[in-house]
């Protein structure tokens, strides 16, 4: 396909300087004065630790177990809390309450055999040491 050229030339950026176009400066600008509020403060009294009473804290914990429980028993599953002996460490289990399958278990069997195997060599390097 040929290439026809239209009898309009092209200038090359910066071969010939565009009249009419100045520069204008401009002071610089000044702080305006702001009518909000920072939000330090709502952040500092939101992140403070509230002191809760054990009697509240106790209901918490109640209300978010029953809530739990319903909502496994829609799913027929259930779900244990375990204390590993050898670790030491609460274990979560989620079961399949039809089949007794574990579904979901925090920590993982991995997890926990490695903190095991911590608390023996820990054990013995400490037993060794005395």
């Amino acid at each position: 396909m040929p290439i026809e050229t239209i009898g309009t030339t092209v200038n090359p950026a910066g071969s010939v300087p565009n009249k009419g176009i100045e520069t204008v400066e401009r002071p610089p600008a000044s702080p305006e004065v702001s009518s909000i509020q920072p939000i330090t403060s709502v952040i500092q009294t939101v992140a403070d630790p509230v002191e809760k009473q054990p009697q509240d804290i106790q209901e918490e914990v109640a209300k978010a177990l029953e809530t739990v429980e319903i909502m496994m028993e829609v799913r027929d599953r259930s779900v244990q809390f375990v204390v590993d002996q050898d670790s030491g460490a609460d274990v979560i289990k989620v079961v399949d309450d039809n089949t007794g399958e574990v579904i979901r278990q925090i920590p993982t069997d991995e997890l926990l055999g490695f903190m095991r195997n911590l608390t023996k060599m820990l054990g013995n390097f400490l037993d060794e040491r005395v």
